[in-house]
Formats: C-alpha cells, structure tokens, sequence
C-alpha cells in the first residue's frame, strides 16, 4: 500500500492545527514553533494533549503548552547525554584497568567465556581501530607501528559504548564479577545496565523523545528499590546513574535535574518520566 498523503506548507499545517482544536493565537508564532520542531516529531508531543476523539485536543490547550513540553524534553534529554557520557568514561576507566591487572595489557581469547565472542570482540576493534585511524587519533598510529596491537585501555578509549557493553557481557564471570564490585552489585546489575545506558544514549544522540513514553527496556532493580523506582521508565535510568556515577557527579546531576522540572513548573507532568512525587526527596536521602 502507497503512502498518498500530499505534502503541506507551514501555513497549512498551522490549520490543521487549529481545525483539530488547537489555540493558536499567533499564527506566525505557530509557524515559527513548526518550522523548528517538525510536524512529525511536534505530533509525538502532542499525544498527552488529546480529548477521545481521534487526534482532536482537550479544550484549552495551546500550541505554547506543547511547546514547553518539547523545550523540556529536550533540556532533559541534553543532560540525560551528558551523564551517559560520563557513566561510559567511567566504566570503560573501570574495566580497562581490572582487566589489565588480571590479564595483562593485552586481552587474551582466555578472557572470553565463548571463543567466538573473542573473534568478534576482535573484529568489533578492528573497525574502531581503522575509524580512529580516519579521525587522524594520533596514538592509533602510533601503536599501530611500534607494537603491532593495543593494549586493553587504548582498545576501550576507541570501542563506541555499545561495543564496551558487549565486551563485558563476554567475559568470564569471574572476571565480569570483579569489575561489578566496583560498583558494589552483582554482575547481572551491571550487564543489564550498561547496556540501557547504551540505549538511552543512542535515544538521546538520535533527539527521540523521553518525556511521555514507557521506554522498551526492563531495568533489573534491587528489591529494596523496586516499588520506588518503575523499571521502564525514564526514573529507573536515575537510579542507574546514582550507581554507576561518582557520588559528587550523580549529585550535579540530579539537582540539575530538578532545577529543569522546577523551571518548567506546571507545564509538563513528572509523572511522565516515571517520578513519584516525592523523588527528589527520596533521592536525597539515598546520597
């Protein structure tokens, strides 16, 4: 079947808009916010804000409530990034130093808990190795021409996030152990949650909306933890930054995060990413 749908101008869509019970009272205002948003991905927002009737509003909403919603998903998801970057150096800072102290700078096959995931953990860093190459990374060439092979923290510093997350889910248990009590978990903590860090960064680097939405994952919890924090939702990656970030970092992070839901104020409903009412209080009281 053929998408037939016809294209439309800004002015059209502003229309549409309005026909569907949007107030609008700045017609080029409204133009401005479309032009900037998209229609396609203004409509993801634009979801909470539906009456019963198919894609027709509640009354009372104006295109500038949906607007700051936007604004705050996007704010939201700016730090949501940074964190998830900081987590990545962290735990790749983690792994790479116990797996040379227990293998050596160079990773043996004897690290892997299946032979083939050393193949294609070697595979994996002989793309990252020609992509570094690309980025003029100067050390790449470097051990490229005085060793012949990377030691594990070089191969770390070029493996993307997802790659460092496969790595981990390869190796030996006792090995995988070790680098969780870094954390003080269990290894099965830690495998389930770099790799919904891996997701939650590639959701945010692709702009995909948080606010709103149950994310497809399911966030292994503590028991202690469970009723406070939904496992798929945007609260339980919260939990996961407090574990996995430096105390002092996580605490940035969180109280950044409630100067933007408080900016917002009535606008936008915590609710949606999953917080309870009391969270940041209850976060407080866990650091």
């Amino acid at each position: 079947m053929s998408y037939t749908r016809t294209a439309t101008k800004l002015s059209e869509q502003v229309e549409i808009l309005r026909q569907r019970g949007l107030i609008i009272t700045d017609h080029h205002a409204a133009e401005r916010i479309l032009d900037e948003v998209g229609y396609f991905r203004f409509k993801g927002y634009r979801l909470p804000f539906y009456g019963k009737q198919n894609e027709k509003f509640k009354p009372g909403v104006r295109i500038e409530d949906i607007y700051r919603v936007y604004q705050f998903d996007a704010d939201i998801r700016a730090l949501t990034m940074s964190a998830c970057q900081r987590v990545e150096v962290n735990f790749k800072s983690k792994m790479g130093m116990q797996l040379a102290l227990k293998y050596g700078p160079v990773l043996p096959n004897t690290a892997f808990y299946f032979p083939d995931n050393a193949v294609k953990w070697g595979d994996n860093a002989s793309v990252a190795h020609s992509q570094g190459s690309s980025r003029k990374e100067p050390f790449v060439d470097h051990y490229t021409n005085k060793y012949g092979e990377f030691p594990i923290w070089v191969e770390l510093e070029l493996a993307s996030l997802g790659n460092a997350s496969k790595l981990y889910s390869w190796l030996q248990r006792p090995c995988k152990t070790v680098i969780a009590k870094e954390y003080g978990v269990s290894y099965f903590y830690i495998e389930n949650w770099i790799h919904i860090v891996t997701v939650i960064r590639n959701t945010c680097a692709h702009n995909s909306r948080l606010y709103g939405r149950r994310l497809p994952l399911n966030t292994r919890l503590p028991r202690k933890v469970r009723n406070q924090f939904n496992n798929s939702t945007y609260y339980s990656i919260v939990y996961i930054f407090f574990m996995m970030l430096p105390r002092d970092e996580f605490a940035t992070f969180v109280h950044k995060l409630k100067c933007i839901t408080d900016e917002y104020g009535t606008s936008v409903k915590p609710f949606r990413l999953g917080f309870t009412k009391d969270w940041f209080a209850l976060i407080m009281k866990m650091l």
